[in-house]
């Protein structure tokens, strides 16, 4: 089956596939609590061992059993990890975009009613030097903010 390609370029196949550039943190995360997980299995199993001192050969199976079960727990807990990470931060990288985009566009807005009453004062002193009557409202009170009076 083919990849698909989203809109920010990540390849994807099905729910557990990784992006391919976080492979690397996936495969990290997976075999430190496979490795983690395959330790304290094992531990636990000869510690509780109804015989005390085990061959070698038992300890050896006891660990190829705890390997085995453990991958099942380490894949998704390690895939968990890195895409939840990945969401978190981008959530965090989007709320920190959006509310710089709200400080320009607070900017933008304190610039443009600027713009507006520095229009409507010069259309009102040149009324006044022109001895013409100015009724035009100020851009407060007029709602289509219209500078062709």
């Amino acid at each position: 089956m083919a990849a698909q390609r989203d809109k920010s370029g990540n390849d994807r196949r099905n729910a557990f596939d990784i992006i391919a550039r976080h492979i690397g943190w996936f495969l990290s995360a997976f075999y430190i609590i496979w490795a983690l997980l395959t330790g304290l299995l094992s531990y636990a199993r000869i510690v509780t061992a109804e015989s005390p001192p085990l061959t070698w050969p038992e300890i050896a199976i006891i660990s190829i059993i705890a390997a085995a079960v453990s991958v099942g727990i380490a894949f998704p807990l390690a895939f968990g990890i890195v895409e939840g990470t990945r969401m978190v931060l981008a959530e965090f990288r989007k709320r920190l975009w959006r509310e710089e985009a709200r400080e320009e566009g607070r900017a933008e807005a304190i610039q443009e009613r600027d713009r507006l009453w520095e229009a409507w004062l010069e259309r009102r002193e040149a009324a006044e030097r022109d001895g013409q009557p100015f009724t035009e409202p100020p851009p407060s009170q007029n709602g289509t903010h219209n500078e062709s009076q």
